[in-house]
């Protein structure tokens, strides 16, 4: 504002040398206006509109700050390990979002691994004895051959879930998970449970109910 400031300054100080300018020319010329005051007032005109259009620019402003501030507050936390989306072994994408709040287990898998063949027909078992409310997703990672991740779903025969594809291992880091075969446990209010190679189609219900009823 301090642009505005001068030029009201340099308005003011025309509208007073047309008032002197009046009175120099006598009683009778003062009756109408003259060049300088007619200017004068034309240039505070111009500034009164300036000033509103400047206010008018600073609402918009303050509005568009106002909706940066709430896009920002709409991301999710990057400390969140749910906060990732990654594509799915058939093709379509998965919002981790989506699960996080929710009581849910993840499996961690690798293709090659023996001992997650195995537990393939644990979750298998326990799949249909989930309580109401609690998802199972696997995680396939420590590869990245598409097609031999989904030889290991088709061949193992557990189609029954989503299956996340964890190329990179990001997914898997963001869970503290390092081996394959691991299972976690999770209820919706963020207390975990890890279950080691091996876990059995009775370890994975009875721990689905544990989190259900909290």
């Amino acid at each position: 504002m301090r642009q505005t400031t001068m030029l009201a300054a340099a308005a003011g100080a025309l509208l007073l040398a047309g008032c002197a300018s009046d009175g120099d020319a006598g009683a009778g010329d003062g009756m109408e206006p003259s060049d300088g005051a007619m200017e004068a007032t034309a240039t505070a005109d111009a500034m009164t509109d300036h000033e509103s259009s400047d206010e008018a620019m600073a609402e918009d402003s303050a509005g568009s700050d106002d909706a940066g501030d709430e896009s920002m507050a709409a991301e999710p936390d990057p400390d969140n390990a749910f906060a990732f989306t990654g594509a799915t072994l058939d093709g379509g994408e998965f919002d981790g979002l989506s699960i996080d709040d929710t009581d849910v287990i993840l499996w961690f898998w690798a293709p090659w691994c023996p001992t997650c063949y195995a537990e393939a027909g644990e979750f298998i078992e326990a799949l249909p004895q989930m309580p109401e409310g609690v998802e199972v997703v696997g995680v396939a990672g420590m590869s990245d051959d598409l097609d031999y991740m989904q030889e290991f779903v088709d061949n193992s025969g557990v189609t029954g879930m989503t299956h996340i594809v964890d190329l990179d291992g990001e997914i898997w880091k963001r869970f503290d998970v390092a081996a394959q075969a691991t299972v976690l446990v999770i209820d919706d209010s963020g207390d975990a449970y890890t279950l080691g190679g091996g876990a059995t189609a009775t370890d994975l219900v009875e721990y689905a109910e544990k989190i259900a009823a909290t």
